[in-house]
């Protein structure tokens, strides 16, 4: 039997229940993020309270015009509401679908092999649920000291293959152009992984990963993020300016954090080259995190 044309999701019944909360879930955190009451939000699509409640439950099936304006009242993209772990299930879509899509208008055959190679991996092994938390009320450097308290990690050099593996998100070095420093991709909801360049050197990796994991941690809501610098290529896709500070920001803070850096001043360790071997950094970034803290 052919499924109605204007029904978006039609999975197994014994996967409906768990899709349809996912979805609803997702709805309601994008509601709440726009600070509307679900009478507010049916106004603007054209529904009673009750339809979005039911939506929100996961009691009613969203249609193709239910998502449409869904999307523009919350000002979402189609894959915000889609991409979930049922979703994936049900119908095995490809890790980083977008990504793909995007990558064909690089015209880059190096990078495109080298990204479509390891998302091709990522989909024949299985990924854990990842347990980043959600820091995207705080600022970057307050996220990146909230993450260090977590992890109880207590002084340089900050650890960051101790602390993906405590978040349960993979950190996967491969082989990319020297181009791409690294990149993150959500897999769903709250599920991350990280690929950095292997032939990268180890203070730049390091960096590149503790930038990628602010993007995780501040739930920037790209999908997924290049680190590359070709100026011949243009803006990467998803280049978003803010997001890429609020990651450069946390990086520093994580890293270099100023606590940290303020007593090891105090006692007199304040020579850049010691200082960035201290904390496994490069001499550039010590003296960078050094002058924004007015320590330089």
């Amino acid at each position: 039997m052919r499924a109605p044309q204007n029904t978006l999701v039609d999975p197994p019944a014994e996967d409906w229940l768990e899709l349809g909360a996912e979805l609803g879930a997702r709805i309601r955190r994008a509601r709440e993020d726009k600070g509307l009451s679900q009478a507010e939000l049916g106004s603007m699509v054209g529904y009673k309270a009750s339809m979005v409640s039911a939506f929100e439950s996961g009691a009613r099936r969203l249609k193709v015009e239910d998502l449409a304006k869904l999307c523009v009242a919350l000002d979402k993209e189609p894959e915000y509401f889609l991409r979930t772990r049922a979703m994936r299930e049900a119908y095995r879509r490809p890790v980083g679908l977008t990504l793909r899509a995007e990558l064909a208008g690089l015209h880059n055959k190096p990078l495109t092999a080298a990204i479509t190679g390891f998302l091709d991996e990522l989909e024949g092994n299985p990924l854990p649920s990842s347990r980043v938390p959600d820091l995207h009320y705080l600022k970057p450097h307050g996220a990146a000291r909230e993450l260090l308290d977590r992890c109880h990690v207590k002084g340089p050099p900050v650890e960051l293959e101790e602390i993906s593996r405590a978040l349960r998100v993979p950190l996967v070095e491969w082989r990319l152009p020297d181009s791409l420093s690294a990149l993150i991709v959500q897999v769903d909801e709250g599920d991350y992984v990280i690929c950095v360049n292997l032939t990268h050197p180890p203070n730049r990796k390091r960096f590149s990963t503790a930038h990628e994991l602010g993007h995780a941690v501040l739930r920037h809501e790209a999908g997924y993020y290049l680190e590359f610098f070709d100026t011949s290529l243009g803006e990467p896709p998803n280049f978003r300016p803010v997001d890429e500070r609020e990651a450069n920001n946390f990086a520093a803070s994580l890293l270099m954090d100023e606590r940290w850096l303020r007593e090891d001043w105090a006692n007199g360790r304040r020579n850049v080259v010691k200082l960035a071997a201290r904390y496994r950094v490069s001499a550039e970034a010590m003296s960078f995190r050094l002058m924004n803290l007015g320590l330089a």
